[in-house]
């Protein structure tokens, strides 16, 4: 089994993980905004006993986006730190899909749907991607969007998907008040679910396997939005 130090920083959660051949330990916190503060004390606690230099890392895995910008920034950050100390490759996995992979190993759900992965953008939009889940196994069905909620469609060009129920999880699930007619295109909803590391492992193995890790160089978040995509405060309206 390779061996992985794996880091999420891109929601609320301050997420790691360590895969050491057959062993695997784990820390995941719900910490906003102390991210920069806890993150090598939180190193220390998943390495307890080892040293980093004695692992035989075969890359660090990092959370590349969509989320928080800070967030993203921390983990690449980190991600880019850890990998040139070491000499050792980086492999990036989008947050989306860790949180639907966090949602598989802890929900039970159909075993042939569509998986609508989001992420509270704030100034009124989420970040989103659309996955079909069948056989075990996972498939985006599109790129990963930022876009106001009223403006997602389902996915249903493709024949294969176009009846299949679509459940919904991740943070921008908690608008769903705010855009009923937008989020009721899911048949049920985990607001509170948020990627966790440990679930960027088992990705981490393909990936590596395929030939995607990269130099530390390109330890790249993938922020999704842009510049033109943004608010200024006095757009955003006055806060409570």
């Amino acid at each position: 089994m390779p061996t992985f130090i794996a880091i999420d920083t891109a929601t609320e959660a301050l997420s790691l993980a360590l895969q050491l051949r057959d062993e695997r330990r784990t820390l995941h916190r719900v910490v906003p905004r102390q991210h920069q503060q806890l993150l090598f004390g939180a190193l220390e606690e998943v390495l307890a006993g080892l040293r980093p230099a004695d692992l035989g890392l075969d890359a660090i895995v990092f959370g590349r986006g969509p989320g928080s910008f800070t967030g993203l920034r921390i983990a690449a950050s980190a991600a880019q730190g850890l990998a040139y100390s070491l000499s050792v490759p980086v492999i990036g996995i989008s947050t989306l899909e860790t949180q639907v992979r966090t949602l598989l190993r802890r929900e039970s759900v159909p075993g042939n749907c569509v998986l609508l992965s989001t992420i509270d953008a704030r100034i009124g939009q989420i970040y989103a991607a659309f996955f079909h889940y069948r056989n075990g196994a996972i498939q985006a069905l599109g790129p990963a969007v930022v876009t106001s909620p009223d403006n997602l469609r389902r996915p249903d060009g493709d024949d294969v998907v176009r009846d299949l129920p679509c459940l919904a999880l991740g943070s921008g699930c908690r608008r769903r008040d705010e855009f009923p007619a937008a989020l009721a295109l899911a048949d049920a909803a985990w607001p509170d679910v948020l990627p966790e590391a440990e679930d960027m492992l088992d990705s981490a193995v393909r990936r590596l396997a395929a030939g995607e890790a990269v130099d530390a160089a390109h330890a790249l978040p993938d922020y999704v939005q842009r510049h033109g995509g943004w608010k200024t405060l006095a757009e955003q309206g006055r806060r409570a």
